[in-house]
């Protein structure tokens, strides 16, 4: 494994790389706007029983959201209340920032949370070393505490785990006492490179870094074995070529080696991958190509959703023409890729067509929400009217118009469009035409006398 640092600027930037490929993209920026994990102290403005949700006051623009049974049983529920709140999802254009009552403190080896009785293991631990692990770590537990044991744990000590438990406890009883003096924010993410680090499931201790800002070198020497600065003037992230690479996680489109490709596009409700043969060639049966294009591509559908990080609904439309033992095979092979997401995902259904229902937990905003905005010509949607349609609404208008015998009228409008009116519509009104420069096609009715 090998990390790339880009720390020069105000913003860094930390890529994985394993062969060569891009495997996961951390992106810091600074911000005011509420974070995963950051704690608040809030306060519940208004009470939905309906929906069975509160909103509450965290000190931000628009009021946040969480549920009511991710509140403690120790609060008793009512408008006014001051509770601590982590956030669990941030919030985008259309959504509230969603928080729970149950603050969660991440250390090496177990998620500490308090408010509910709990001991969850790791599905990737064995079975063995599961009951081995809840005989010796549930007698450490107080009342209300929960404790997620991390698939590392595995391989560690009971003692070292113990302790880790004894710090989460600690800290949050630090936050604890930092909210009785607080009116808001109690604890932000810890967003510095280091933390991104630690926390990423990727990074081993034979993980080679190679960073581009000298103090933060000697920084991360302190606790990696293997790092290296980068003194070449050129920018680092041009230098293994991932600016080019950034830029295509930013398109819809994705090619394969084989020839096949898959094309992914963010809609307001969901994520949707559509799976293409292209310029694959075989000389299979057409069922046997179907599942083998579609093999192909499961490994990238999950490399693009960790970069892109796609989360909630996400429908594949493989390949269709396969029969039940060939559609077993690929949702096996789906299980086995998704598995290594560090992120929950799901398979909730496959339909003898080849559509596949994903769902992948929401945590932060995508790539392309962080990273672009709404095009402010189409509006989000993709698209503009073409000249044809221009040009006969313009036809409407001015027959409107001129119907209330103006003196004079002048247009603005694009070439393009002035070029098609005069070509297609028959029009006996005077006009002064003015040339906008304007990339997309453009008409209006500037001005009217009478």
């Amino acid at each position: 494994m090998i990390i790339i640092i880009n720390a020069i600027g105000k913003e860094k930037r930390i890529a994985f790389l394993e062969n060569k490929v891009l495997m996961d993209l951390e992106i810091i920026r600074p911000t005011d706007e509420p974070q995963v994990s950051d704690i608040y102290l809030g306060t519940i403005v208004k009470i939905n029983p309906k929906i069975n949700a509160a909103f509450v006051n965290i000190g931000c623009k628009e009021n946040a959201f969480i549920h009511l049974q991710d509140i403690p049983e120790t609060y008793r529920v009512h408008e006014g209340l001051k509770l601590l709140v982590q956030v669990k999802r941030e919030g985008n254009a259309t959504k509230a920032p969603l928080l729970t009552g149950m603050v969660e403190i991440s250390r090496g080896t177990i998620v500490y949370s308090y408010g509910k009785p709990f001991l969850a293991i790791s599905k990737k631990i064995k079975e063995a070393d599961k009951l081995r692990l809840q005989q010796s770590i549930s007698p450490v537990l107080m009342e209300q505490e929960g404790i997620i044991v991390r698939s590392v744990a595995a391989n560690m000590p009971v003692s070292e785990i113990e302790t880790d438990i004894t710090k989460a406890r600690e800290e949050f009883e630090e936050i604890l006492a930092r909210a009785k003096g607080s009116n808001r924010k109690i604890q932000a993410t810890t967003t510095s490179v280091i933390s991104m680090l630690t926390k990423n499931p990727l990074m081993t201790k034979d993980a080679e870094i190679i960073c581009d800002n000298p103090e933060l070198c000697q920084t991360l020497k302190e606790t990696f074995p293997h790092v290296t600065a980068f003194r070449d003037k050129s920018g680092i992230f041009s230098a293994y070529n991932l600016e080019v690479t950034i830029n295509r996680l930013l398109r819809p489109t994705v090619f394969l080696k084989n020839g096949a490709s898959i094309v992914i596009e963010k809609t307001e409700a969901m994520w949707v991958v559509d799976v293409n043969s292209g310029n694959y060639k075989s000389q299979k049966e057409a069922a046997d190509v179907a599942l083998d294009i579609n093999l192909s591509t499961v490994e990238e559908i999950g490399r693009q959703m960790k970069l892109r990080n796609m989360s909630g609904l996400i429908l594949v439309d493989f390949i269709s023409g396969m029969d039940h033992k060939q559609l077993d095979l690929l949702k096996k092979h789906v299980e086995k890729i998704t598995a290594l997401d560090a992120i929950t995902v799901r398979i909730e259904a496959l339909a003898e067509n080849g559509l596949m229902q994903l769902t992948r937990r929401k945590r932060q905003k995508s790539l392309i929400e962080e990273m672009q905005c709404k095009c402010p010509i189409c509006d989000g949607s993709g698209y503009i009217p073409s000249v044809q349609t221009l040009i006969y609404q313009l036809e409407r208008e001015l027959r409107g118009v001129f119907a209330s015998d103006p003196s004079y009228v002048a247009v603005t409008v694009t070439m393009d469009v002035m070029d098609a009116f005069l070509d297609e519509i028959s029009f006996d009104g005077d006009i002064d035409w003015m040339i906008a420069d304007e990339v997309r096609p453009f008409y209006r009715i500037s001005q009217v006398e009478h």
